[in-house]
């Protein structure tokens, strides 16, 4: 038995660590289909997952024909 109390601690953290880290990865949803209706603003507030929310919106804003990127600039 450990009875070193700093040496335990750090068993358990390293015990702890390994554990976590092999639990599997939370589902990510999937980034609905970009069309007029579900690129309305009350329908993208429903998004709950911010990261998936703004690159939705991004895809909202670049579709269409009025859409023109800018020129690549080199500085």
């Amino acid at each position: 038995m450990i009875t070193n109390r700093p040496a335990l601690l750090t068993l358990a953290a390293l015990v702890s660590s390994l554990i976590s880290a092999c639990s599997p990865e939370t589902p990510k949803k999937e980034v609905p289909a970009v069309n007029d209706e579900n690129c309305k603003w009350e329908n993208m507030l429903k998004i709950e997952d911010k990261g998936t929310r703004e690159q939705f919106a991004s895809a909202c804003a670049r579709r269409g024909p009025g859409f023109t990127p800018s020129p690549k600039k080199e500085w």
